[in-house]
């Protein structure tokens, strides 16, 4: 995948996390869309077809899993990987068997963003839409 071409939509609620999650993508050159809801990432995703989605759990109205499982129905294209403080989080079995979604959960707070990176490419590379 050409690097230009490299979208990112981070959805969370925190703006600190969100703008380090920014600043690491965009120094690898991804360009960066920021929603700080399940429902403004998915106005986003009304004008916009990223390839992939760092997506919080816990969000306001909308929680992250209803917004993936939204997301993903209209844009099955992008690749989701979820981050979350919630120690007790799993992945629903209906979202961890959507072929767009990591199994791995990254915790917050995240210490190795190249691994988050890298499952995000990989999921990118082996998708089967």
């Amino acid at each position: 995948m050409s690097e230009a071409y490299r979208t990112i939509l981070i959805v969370d609620d925190e703006t600190f996390i969100r703008q380090s999650f920014a600043d690491f993508f965009e120094d690898q050159l991804w360009h960066i869309l920021e929603a700080e809801s399940g429902e403004q990432g998915l106005e986003i995703l009304e004008n916009e077809s990223p390839q992939a989605a760092i997506v919080d759990i816990r969000l306001g109205r909308m929680d992250g899993n209803a917004f993936i499982r939204e997301a993903s129905r209209r844009k099955p294209e992008i690749s989701f990987v979820i981050c979350t403080g919630s120690p007790e989080y799993d992945i629903p079995e209906d979202i961890l068997n959507l072929p767009s979604v990591s199994p791995h959960i990254f915790r917050k707070p995240v210490t190795d963003m190249a691994e988050l990176e890298k499952a995000l490419l990989e999921l990118i590379r082996n998708k089967k839409v």
